[in-house]
């Protein structure tokens, strides 16, 4: 069985239309995904608007990834052509730093006093007194130098109710060039971080933050 290495996310006039995976065995695939009817016939001229299994080579994909279409000046590897854009997803490193963990010991540096809770208003018949949580919150370093913003959520409200999940949400490329305290700013309202009691002040007293993100 072949394993996926590599995952392209694929856009069509910036339009979500299919995925491009690399497997360990050399063989590619090209899966099409909800082709609007006005793309259908442009598509179909550039040879995507099917889906290929277990291919050696997708002409379009051949021509499309190489440094002539690469967008400069992004550590994610992103290339376009014509209106086609394919979007490397990073994969995941080791590198994680850890904000919050709701089952950190006092004196651990992840650990805080504050409880990162939330009242859960979802729907007209949410149960009275139920309540949301993170169960953490940390940026991780992903394995083309970009990061991304993690949080684990979960909702309780005592009667046995337990739900929820972990949110990561890419961190723009661009927001690096901001000043530190302006980054963090931006940081902070994603994830549900900003929900959750989380504030740019609070990254700013984590000591190694700054570091982590290269600054």
């Amino acid at each position: 069985m072949a394993y996926v290495t590599e995952t392209y996310v694929v856009y069509y006039k910036e339009k979500l239309i299919g995925y491009f995976f690399y497997h360990d065995d050399g063989t590619v695939m090209y899966r099409s995904y909800a082709i609007p009817c006005e793309y259908e016939e442009p598509l179909r001229a550039l040879g995507l608007d099917k889906t290929y299994e277990d291919m050696t080579e997708i002409p379009f994909f051949t021509a499309l990834f190489t440094e002539e279409h690469r967008v400069p000046g992004r550590k994610q590897r992103i290339y376009q052509d014509g209106e086609v854009t394919a979007k490397r997803k990073p994969g995941s490193t080791d590198e994680t730093f850890y904000v919050y963990r709701r089952s950190a010991q006092e004196g651990d540096p992840d650990y805080s006093p504050l409880p990162h809770d939330a009242p859960h208003y979802e729907g007209a018949k949410t149960p009275e007194g139920m309540r949301e949580w993170a169960s953490w919150y940390a940026f991780r370093k992903m394995d083309d130098g970009t990061f991304q913003a993690e949080l684990d959520e979960a909702w309780w409200w005592g009667g046995g109710h337990n739900d929820g999940g972990t949110i990561r949400v890419e961190i723009p490329e661009e927001w690096e060039a901001l000043p530190y305290a302006e980054f963090l700013q931006q940081v902070v309202t994603l994830a549900a971080a900003a929900h959750y009691g989380f504030t740019a002040e609070l990254l700013l007293q984590k000591k190694g933050l700054r570091e982590f993100f290269g600054y």
